[in-house]
């Protein structure tokens, strides 16, 4: 009955922000979204004291430490239940979560935020572009997509803040492009003998359709996303993670669960394969938006 109420909720706080924004998303580009993407995916430990709470396509992190814990990014509204499920199955308590941070302000990522916060009591954390955003609720990204209930933020964080509970230190990078406060979270664990660094990505290009070139909105939007891949190699990550993680999941979730090692997420070239592949393409991009927009076409 309590996953039932938290869903109800959820719908509720859903459908009071959805119908104040407009989205440019067609409903069957929204619709894995808040269907298969947001199903249940069974929790598993990632790498150390971070655990994989999230649905099957939207990925959702459990810090835990002994004063507590740190929950970075609550999905859609679908999946509060599946979160709050996640986390009690690993033997947790939501209530002990005290901090909740993001990757960024889009509502598959912060769409659980004030449900979550009011079933917490946790701070809420965000670098100030997407913490205007949170606390709006509303998608001030170059997107513009559907809003969420709005939460307000605890603390406003700048590029290089760390977050810091219970011997944990995650240290927040800006990299602006996908949102304006886009944010990726890095942090070093010891796991089996080994200390992990570890990247949690969630900041990739402006999303498909979104002009880039001019946009009258981010101006500087091609700019601010090639600097921030260059910004971005300067990180040297063990193990990544994105928020969108079923493509680098595939294969290999039991054997996480079976605390295979070496880890199967080590990947010491992934990092860069990753960014440099996303960057080409961005430049591709660029340039037939700039083509399309010369004279004589």
């Amino acid at each position: 009955m309590r996953m039932l109420r938290l869903l109800t909720l959820a719908f509720a706080a859903g459908a009071i922000v959805l119908s104040a924004q407009t989205s440019p998303l067609t409903p069957e580009q929204r619709a894995p979204f808040h269907g298969p993407y947001s199903e249940p995916e069974e929790p598993f430990r990632l790498v150390g004291n971070i655990y994989y709470v999230g649905a099957k396509n939207i990925s959702s992190h459990l810090v835990t430490t002994p004063e507590g814990h740190i929950l970075i990014d609550t999905g859609t509204v679908e999946m509060t239940p599946v979160i709050t499920g996640n986390v009690e199955k690993l033997g947790f308590s939501v209530r002990d979560i005290r901090i909740m941070l993001s990757s960024h302000a889009h509502f598959d990522h912060v769409g659980g935020h004030a449900a979550m916060q009011q079933r917490t009591g946790a701070r809420v954390m965000a670098i100030r572009q997407d913490a205007e955003a949170l606390e709006a609720g509303m998608d001030k990204s170059p997107l513009g997509d559907e809003g969420w209930a709005p939460v307000k933020v605890d603390r406003v964080l700048q590029d290089g803040d760390e977050v810091r509970l219970g011997g944990t230190i995650l240290r927040a990078v800006w990299a602006p492009g996908h949102t304006p406060g886009c944010t990726v979270w890095t942090t070093s664990v010891p796991d089996a003998g080994k200390i992990y660094s570890v990247a949690i990505f969630g900041c990739g290009v402006p999303n498909a359709g979104v002009k880039v070139v001019g946009n009258e909105k981010f101006p500087a939007l091609v700019d601010d996303t090639l600097a921030t891949f260059s910004k971005l190699r300067m990180l040297k990550p063990d193990v990544y993670v994105t928020g969108h993680p079923r493509m680098l999941f595939a294969g290999k979730i039991d054997r996480m669960k079976a605390g295979e090692r070496p880890h199967p997420l080590l990947d010491p070239e992934g990092w860069a394969r990753m960014l440099n592949d996303s960057e080409v393409n961005f430049r591709k991009r660029v340039q037939a938006e700039r083509a399309s927009a010369s004279p004589g076409r």
